[in-house]
This record gives structure tokens, sequence and C-alpha cells, in this order.
């Protein structure tokens, strides 16, 4: 996911919170704490705003 919050514009955001918020594994942002959904990078604040997501491929066994 994004490091660069989309409200500040800082690169901050591997310097947030991880949590979850009704079941839902969240970040939150260290500046004004915005939690953004870590599956899909939605905002659960603000559903029009997102942190880009990049896929993870599989790892070997």
């Amino acid at each position: 996911m994004g490091n660069r919050d989309p409200f500040t514009g800082a690169a901050v955001v591997a310097d947030g919170i991880m949590g979850s918020r009704d079941g839902v594994p969240v970040v939150a942002s260290p500046l004004h704490k915005q939690e953004f959904d870590l599956r899909t990078g939605v905002c659960l604040d603000d559903p029009e705003v997102a942190l880009p997501v990049l896929p993870v491929p599989p790892s070997p066994r």
C-alpha cells in the first residue's frame, strides 16, 4: 500500500498504527488518524479517498 497520506501529502503512513475497526484490518495515519483498510486502501472515514494498493504475489512453498 502507498505511504503518502492523501490528506496531507506527507509520506508517513508506514509510521501509522495498525489495528482493526469493526473487524476490518486498518492502518491509521499518524498525522490526523484517518483509518485505511489494509485490504483495499479505502479510507474508512472518507470512502472517496484511498491509498494505492499493490498486489502481493503468493509465497513459494
